[in-house]
């Protein structure tokens, strides 16, 4: 790198420069799509589960209607009737009647296609459609378990009809409470009706719905997939996973009604379709920038190098006593290194005569810059000059002038004292000089209150803590109202471990919650000495460690607290 030349170099550093920040942006893309994808993912996710849940509440109407049947006084008579007088006229009148009530029940959804009702005889009495395309073979057993439930319903899935629901209850003789059975209670909705709003609906979702009984799918009826083919995080209400090599946004929940889970399988394309083809444009885009980068920088380090190589070949002439030169052979350029080419020809040209003159032009120019740059006022001519400012307050009869200039002159004494600790007294009285020079200022409007007992003087502090903390609150506290404010300081020791905790309390308008949170997090600072209170925060922590430092909150009503916490100091610290 060293031997290289200066045009490489630049070059070298142009091109660093942009693979640098070409990476710095697409990590930015990156983490940009990331946080974009989770809250795709979470609002997509969201939009489902209402969904889902949706689907739920179409159940417990459907429920409501089983209900209606069973407890309808005429359902219950016709039953009984069959139940009770089998193979009789009366039970073939009871059976169509039984029929034609069931009639008035089937239109009460569109989603309900049948209406079944299994007699303790086992025989069938439906209304609706595809009816026998039920499978009885399964029936038995769905009969019995709707029998443990005594009354209540339950939902079945993909057991007696593909893409069907079933909503089965055991009817109970409900007259005398004696609660006997009756039936069976088979009540059919087409899934793809119970799932979706309309036939329109169904086009209206980019994404595939499958419903899980158990280990098994019962929804769609017709799906090779099994639930081994499903590789869902079942800890998360979404996952992303891989099905035929195509990647899935899958959104499962399990609903508590009828304790099935329904997993929406959205594909992955269709949702970061776009981002995608973003992410593509600004790849070329970033790859386009970046060659032309290159090639800007490479021009650029060649109009920077190239009029400095001339200057180099006119010094090895110079070198070796051709002092003529053929302007034509080294155009100049009218910048900062074509001025330079120019002030070199002028140098060759008048070399034996300027050059010990402008040696010594330029050294006597060099030292008086450097005689400039080290005059520096006196800090002790300051203070002679506020003591002779104070003298003649005193004279004049200015007594409010003349304590106003010791004041200030004691805080700038203070100020450019090389102490790193001073004892708690001498902070005190550096901040008293500070309120007196504050009070001409603000008059009525500031009360100060030191409340420290005078067996704490003795303690050593860093200097320089309160000041600062105070010139905040006057800066929150009464500069930003009009009303008058007090400012209370309080000293008390701590036991287990010992420590010194000074509390500082101001009776302002306080501070909004987004502002305390960006003082505590640096990243604004309190107006006035410039000291920030994040500054003095990590100067305690770094002198004492991260158990000392500054906690700021609101008070009860209104007004600041800031707690300084420091460790219990009777020497200086070594």
């Amino acid at each position: 790198m060293r031997n290289l030349k200066i045009k490489h170099k630049l070059f070298i550093f142009i091109s660093l420069g942009a693979l640098l920040t070409s990476l710095l942006g697409w990590l930015f893309v990156q983490q940009s799509q990331t946080l974009y994808e989770q809250l795709i993912y979470r609002e997509t996710v969201d939009k489902f589960h209402l969904f889902s849940q949706r689907i739920e509440e179409k159940f417990k109407e459907i429920d409501k209607l089983s209900l209606s049947v069973m407890a309808d006084s005429d359902v219950q008579r016709y039953l009984r009737v069959i139940k009770t007088e089998p193979d009789t006229y009366e039970a073939f009148d009871a059976s169509n009647k039984l029929k034609q009530k069931l009639l008035t029940f089937h239109l009460y959804d569109y989603s309900v296609s049948s209406i079944v009702i299994i007699d303790r005889n086992s025989n069938s009495h439906s209304v609706g459609v595809n009816v026998d395309r039920m499978n009885y073979a399964n029936m038995d057993g769905i009969r019995e378990l709707a029998y443990e439930q005594k009354g209540a319903s339950i939902w079945v899935g993909g057991k007696l009809q593909e893409d069907a629901f079933f909503s089965v209850r055991d009817i109970r003789e409900i007259p005398e409470l004696n609660l006997q059975s009756l039936g069976t209670l088979f009540i059919r909705i087409e899934a793809d009706k119970a799932i979706y709003g309309s036939p329109e609906e169904s086009t209206n979702y980019d994404s595939s719905l499958m419903i899980v009984s158990g280990n098994d799918i019962i929804y769609p009826g017709k799906t090779r997939l099994k639930m081994s083919d499903l590789p869902i995080d079942k800890s998360k209400d979404y996952s992303v996973i891989t099905i035929d090599h195509n990647p899935y946004l899958a959104a499962q929940f399990t609903l508590g009604y009828t304790g099935w889970t329904f997993i929406h399988l959205i594909p992955y394309g269709s949702i970061f379709k776009n981002v995608m083809i973003m992410k593509t444009v600004l790849l070329v885009l970033y790859a386009v920038i970046l060659l032309l980068l290159l090639w800007s920088g490479l021009r650029f380090s060649k109009s920077i190098t190239k009029p400095l190589e001339a200057l180099t070949q006119k010094m090895v002439n110079v070198e070796k006593g051709q002092f003529a030169i053929d302007r034509a052979d080294f155009p100049v350029n009218r910048d900062e290194v074509g001025l330079l080419n120019h002030n070199f020809d002028k140098m060759t040209e008048k070399l034996d005569r300027l050059i010990n003159e402008n040696y010594i032009k330029q050294i006597m120019l060099k030292e008086a810059e450097y005689e400039t740059l080290k005059a520096q006022v006196n800090p002790h001519f300051l203070y002679n000059t506020l003591e002779s400012i104070n003298w003649l307050a005193k004279i004049n009869g200015q007594p409010e002038i003349s304590g106003m200039v010791k004041a200030l002159g004691d805080m700038m004494r203070a100020a450019v004292s090389k102490k790193e600790f001073v004892t708690l007294q001498e902070e005190i009285a550096n901040l008293n000089n500070y309120i007196h020079i504050q009070q001409f200022r603000f008059e009525e409007r500031l009360a100060c209150r030191i409340e420290i007992s005078p067996q704490l003087y003795a303690l050593y502090i860093p200097s320089l803590i309160l000041q600062p903390i105070v010139e905040n609150c006057l800066k929150y506290g009464i500069e930003a109202a009009t009303d008058r404010c007090d400012i209370t300081i309080h000293a008390e020791k701590q036991e287990l471990p010992d420590r010194l905790v000074l509390t500082i309390q101001d009776t302002g308008p306080g501070m909004d919650t987004e502002y305390l949170e960006k003082l505590k997090h640096n990243e604004t600072t309190a107006a006035g000495t410039g000291i920030g209170l994040h500054s003095i925060d990590q100067r305690l922590k770094l002198l004492f460690g991260d158990s000392s430092g500054i906690d700021i909150e609101t008070g009860l009503e209104h007004g600041t607290i800031i707690r300084i916490a420091i460790p219990y100091l009777t020497d200086i610290p070594i």
